[in-house]
């Protein structure tokens, strides 16, 4: 196969893969997205190999929860458990990816953002 032929494949699975059709949250939302499944702690923190098989079902029941933004970090860590990854104040929960052998192809990760005061600042879904 030609370079140029294998690059631009390459480029248009990136561009597939990469969906920004996400809604970000704000204050007093109507039109909040459903979840197919209501969080629940022992199912969010089911890991099966790499993949988390609850997490995607139920991500907008905790991105658009009022509630849940009304806690503080220890409140959320205890709710959600240790993260995938964090960062000064972020954290990032790994909701689901797609890989080709060992490279990630796509990632969904959920990102909570805290104040300094450790209230959540926002938390929002990234891809």
């Amino acid at each position: 196969m030609k370079p140029v032929k294998l690059l631009s494949i390459i480029v248009f699975i990136f561009c597939v893969a990469c969906n920004s059709d996400v809604k970000n949250y704000e204050p007093g939302m109507t039109d909040k997205p459903a979840s197919a499944l209501v969080f629940d702690k022992t199912k969010w923190q089911i890991k099966e190999g790499r993949k988390y098989p609850f997490r995607d079902k139920m991500v907008n029941d905790v991105v658009y929860n009022d509630t849940i933004r009304s806690l503080q970090k220890p409140q959320i860590l205890d709710m959600l458990g240790e993260p995938d990854r964090s960062h000064e104040n972020y954290i990032y929960y790994l909701i689901k990816q797609e890989r080709l052998l060992f490279w990630p192809l796509h990632s969904k990760f959920m990102v909570v953002k805290f104040n300094d005061d450790s209230s959540v600042e926002w938390i929002r879904i990234h891809q």
